[in-house]
């Protein structure tokens, strides 16, 4: 596993060649202050004193280094002068300013002050570099031609001119780099956003798969015991009916056996759609047990609406006039039903409830079959 960090990963101030002076050996040292800049800014990605402090001292180390080197070089041409004071004051106001941020990154969340410390750099050295080192520069190329510094200076001021029109060029080709920084991370952004919409809905399938009976895609006796938990609590809590019917296809096995195991499954189904059908409100479940068992749980405001459910269960799966010659009740598909309306109380538990149905449920079947017991 390569745990290497990469402090170049991104950029937030992009080398242009209008930085360029027309001294090697400034200009590299300007570059190596840009790639000290990014470096610093990709601490932000990592929280680790240790690392924003050795950038810190690094950034420090490296601009004193060629603040002396760029003096060295003004100094020959321009000692003493006005111009040449003002620019290693210039020099002089950087480290304080620097050092005074690290100070605060040793209090405050370093992050933010790192955020600070950019802002500060970039702005320092888009304008020294452009103004203040080319102004330098193009004096000592003037002297250089034998004009005298008061004439090196007035054509300096003129050439200098063009610097806003450097710096606008700067700015909008530095826009430009960022911007198209910017695109990649929105679509990468927005890859990621998708990639997680996937993986939710994917998730949502394997969920709902979980819980779902393939055949007839109503829920499974696996989240029966889930909603039954939850529904019987609700009910105790808000103190309203709950109602549990449970039913079986009469003499499913002879459908099966007669019809064949493929018009068994498709009976199967169209009694699952029946079930849906009826079954609409936020607080109906209907569930397949297992085999030609089938339940419901809802909510009712009182017990004759649970007795009325039950019974439009009843006719909607006798309207599918499904075909059923071996039963002994009917010549078409019938159910015997076991239903149970109640505010629970607290006493009740899943287990004792169950018993009260099943125990409806076989008597609506010991007693002729295609009936409700409640």
């Amino acid at each position: 596993m390569n745990n290497t960090i990469n402090l170049n990963q991104f950029q937030v101030f992009h080398w242009n060649k209008n930085f360029e002076i027309g001294i090697k050996e400034i200009d590299e040292q300007h570059k190596q202050l840009i790639n000290l800049l990014n470096k610093l800014a990709n601490t932000l990605t990592y929280e680790n004193d240790a690392m924003v402090t050795n950038i810190f001292k690094e950034l420090a180390d490296y601009a004193t280094y060629h603040f002396e080197t760029e003096e060295k070089i003004w100094s020959k041409y321009l000692h003493n002068d006005k111009w040449y004071i003002k620019h290693q004051s210039t020099h002089k106001s950087f480290l304080p300013k620097v050092l005074k941020l690290q100070a605060k990154s040793n209090q405050q969340n370093y992050n933010q002050i790192i955020e600070e410390t950019i802002m500060f750099l970039i702005r320092w050295l888009a304008i020294h570099i452009i103004d203040e080192d080319k102004k330098m520069f193009y004096i000592i190329k003037y002297i250089k031609k034998n004009k005298t510094i008061k004439e090196a200076k007035k054509l300096t001021k003129n050439k200098m001119n063009d610097s806003i029109k450097m710096l606008t060029d700067t700015i909008l080709n530095m826009h430009e780099s960022i911007s198209s920084r910017t695109i990649t991370l929105m679509k990468e952004h927005n890859a990621r956003i998708k990639a997680e919409e996937e993986l939710k809905k994917a998730n949502e399938e394997l969920l709902k798969l979980s819980i779902t009976d393939q055949l007839t895609q109503l829920y499974n006796r696996r989240h029966f015991e889930n909603v039954f938990k939850s529904e019987l609590s609700r009910a105790k809590r808000t103190k309203i009916y709950l109602t549990i019917i449970s039913f079986d296809i009469d003499y499913f096995k002879r459908h099966n056996d007669y019809y064949g195991h493929v018009k068994g499954d498709d009976t199967l189904r169209k009694v699952g759609e029946s079930l849906k059908s009826i079954c609409k409100r936020s607080h109906d479940f209907p569930f397949r047990i297992g085999g030609e068992e089938f339940a419901i749980l809802t909510s009712v405001d009182n017990e004759e609406l649970g007795l009325k459910l039950a019974q439009s269960i009843q006719k909607s799966i006798d309207d599918l006039n499904i075909e059923n010659i071996k039963s002994d009740v009917s010549k078409n598909l019938t159910v015997s039903m076991g239903i149970l309306s109640k505010i629970p109380t607290q006493e009740d538990t899943i287990e004792n409830l169950m018993k009260i149905v099943d125990k409806k449920l076989y008597k609506a079947k010991q007693s002729g079959r295609n009936k409700i017991v409640k």
